[in-house]
């Protein structure tokens, strides 16, 4: 794995601790953190306290979340993609799983932004 990988990984192991403050540690103040906006928690956010407050928004619509990178890949331009699977109960009771992907670009060991993709119309149902 490269510099710009490791540096994303260490903000999804941060998270998996529990450690927001460390998962949005490499996050530059400027950083754009892009969700489809037909999520719950959908927007753009920015800096690591925009980071937070989406992940806030994320975990509040679950009883229980596991999202599991697979993969960090780094790409040319600063670019990582990461792989996750993702299990988790929504607050209305439903079983929700599936893969999805977040992009990154790294500049200088700061993330400077972050986009997701993934089923979003699974999600919504689940979350019905």
């Amino acid at each position: 794995m490269g510099a710009n990988a490791d540096t994303v990984k260490d903000g999804w192991d941060a998270f998996s601790r529990g450690d927001m403050d460390a998962a949005t540690a490499t996050t530059s103040d400027s950083a754009e953190i892009v969700v489809p906006e037909s999520l719950p928690w959908g927007g753009t956010y920015t800096g690591p306290d925009g980071f937070k407050e989406m992940i806030g928004k994320f975990m509040s619509n679950f009883d229980e979340v596991r999202p599991a990178p697979q993969e960090f890949i780094e790409a040319d331009g600063g670019r990582v993609v990461v792989t996750v699977k993702g299990v988790g109960t929504t607050k209305s009771g439903n079983e929700l799983s599936g893969d999805s992907i977040w992009l990154y670009r790294v500049d200088d060991g700061k993330i400077e932004h972050a986009e997701f993709y993934g089923d979003t119309a699974t999600a919504v149902e689940a979350l019905a």
